[in-house]
């Protein structure tokens, strides 16, 4: 293992291994909550699996001791030259936004919804997203993944709605934000701005840091209203 590798189990450990599993417990809970978990349900399911399966960085990636190159609202951000590709961690117990939430639900993604979110990032858009383990900073946890860096510039409105509508995306708005909808996936996607697309040197866009959310029951049915809604 390189020094420049977490020094942990969980980064020898395939993504989609790991949200399987993370799918499972969840769902064993949901059995025990009435048939849903909620955010607070899937921290403490996430971190009896963190320990589990040894995935705290005792000697995380050398590039997050030194100075951000950039942040955002969902991660801070280093560019990992050697592996032509960018090394992210979550804010302190923060793991992004939800695209759609039930009610009386709180919109903070879950570390499960961070995970799969990444997975379904890989799946539907080609990406290589890598989780490297957990940080524990002041008894809170920050999330290490590490994606290739594309080369582009930032791509237009129009370009980012022309590449959603036209590859069978539909769109809607929540919270007064254009969000697109995949019927045959069951998925939802948001903050699709132009920092989260990148229009590449081939002409093909390549979404980095979107918003993925697998839908189901009342949720689909919500957003199934809203793209009828705003198609007419």
């Amino acid at each position: 293992m390189s020094h420049n590798e977490p020094n942990n189990h969980a980064a020898g450990i395939p993504l989609e291994a790991h949200v399987a599993e993370l799918q499972s417990r969840r769902e064993a809970a949901a059995c025990l909550y009435d048939g849903s978990t909620y955010y607070r349900e899937e921290c403490e399911i996430f971190k009896q699996y963190a320990r589990e399966k040894n995935c705290s960085c005792a000697y995380p990636p050398e590039e997050i001791n030194r100075t951000p190159d950039d942040e955002g609202n969902e991660h801070q951000v280093w560019f990992d030259e050697a592996n032509a590709a960018f090394v992210k961690a979550t804010w302190p117990d923060f793991f992004g936004l939800l695209v759609m939430q039930r009610p009386h639900e709180d919109d903070k993604a879950s570390p499960i919804d961070y995970l799969e979110r990444r997975q379904l990032h890989n799946e539907l858009f080609g990406d290589a997203i890598e989780f490297l383990g957990v940080l524990e900073v002041d008894g809170q946890m920050r999330l290490l993944i590490r994606q290739p860096a594309i080369a582009g510039k930032p791509a237009t409105l129009v370009q980012i709605s022309d590449f959603f509508t036209q590859n069978g995306w539909e769109r809607f708005m929540v919270r007064d934000e254009l969000a697109f909808f995949n019927p045959i996936h069951k998925v939802a996607i948001s903050d699709t701005h132009r920092g989260n697309l990148i229009l590449m040197e081939d002409g093909l866009l390549a979404p980095i840091d979107l918003r993925v959310q697998p839908l189901e029951g009342v949720l689909l049915e919500q957003v199934q209203m809203l793209c009828k809604k705003a198609s007419t």
